[in-house]
């Protein structure tokens, strides 16, 4: 992996492979670059320039560890706001999963002439007192050694025993805030993306419901909405062929006009 230093000194490590049109993609919490979005790393890297960083405080974009102030959606989105400024590799098709996919549109919304189209999944542009609910039996996280063994193992392994505790409450504790303030994460901000999107989501997805995801692409002007049968919230896992047939027919309309 490439690395890049941030103006505030925090390190960015990064994918870059392949060549032609450039896609920047984003993974989700508790995620890196390889381990969310390596389906589109290993097919979209014959085509397209690949560029998969692990965000801020994950993998190996350390130091800093990883923390959660109520604005680290949009603290995500700068950081890949000036890692495309560094790159210059020309407008960029940015693929978000998960908290992933809310800064991509919140990237979208507010560096427009960075950002050609915009694919976002597992997302819906806000997070509503239900998924806070959801969420909150995560507490404590002592409680993880019995009752989630593997993903707490996945996250150790990740990104260390020391960021296992401080990475799923600083979430949550996140979360809580962001709902106390009325809950928007990118829905309003969604009003100022100009350039064509995609959303996708599962048929089965719980924190995500398909209302919330509707509402959110009736926000953005040019906007197209597809569900995947048989999937949850992490599509690339549960219908991977799916997810690459959808976004790669997206991606050809792009490159056709």
């Amino acid at each position: 992996m490439q690395r890049v230093a941030l103006n505030d000194g925090a390190t960015i490590a990064y994918h870059d492979l392949g060549s032609g049109p450039p896609v920047l993609l984003m993974h989700g919490f508790t995620g890196t670059a390889r381990v969310d979005m390596g389906v589109f790393i290993d097919d979209l890297s014959r085509d397209y320039r690949v560029i998969a960083p692990d965000l801020r405080g994950y993998g190996a974009s350390r130091p800093p560890n990883r923390s959660f102030p109520p604005d680290f959606y949009q603290r995500d989105a700068a950081d890949m706001a000036q890692l495309l400024s560094r790159l210059a590799p020309g407008p960029t098709t940015v693929i978000g999963f998960s908290d992933g996919a809310e800064s991509a549109l919140l990237l979208a919304a507010q560096w427009p002439e960075l950002i050609r189209a915009t694919v976002a999944f597992g997302v819906c542009g806000i997070i509503s007192p239900a998924m806070v609910e959801s969420v909150q039996v995560w507490l404590p996280t002592d409680r993880w050694a019995i009752d989630r063994v593997e993903r707490r193992r996945e996250i150790v392994e990740l990104h260390g025993e020391e960021q296992f505790a401080p990475m799923v409450e600083g979430w949550v504790r996140a979360a809580e805030v962001i709902a106390a303030a009325g809950g928007d994460v990118a829905l309003n901000a969604s009003r100022r993306i100009t350039c064509p999107t995609l959303l996708i989501n599962g048929d089965r997805e719980v924190g995500n419901p398909l209302e919330d995801v509707r509402r959110l692409a009736a926000h953005i002007p040019d906007c197209r909405l597809e569900v995947v049968a048989d999937s949850g919230h992490s599509i690339q896992r549960d219908q991977p062929a799916a997810l690459l047939r959808i976004v790669r027919v997206f991606l050809t309309s792009l490159d056709a006009q």
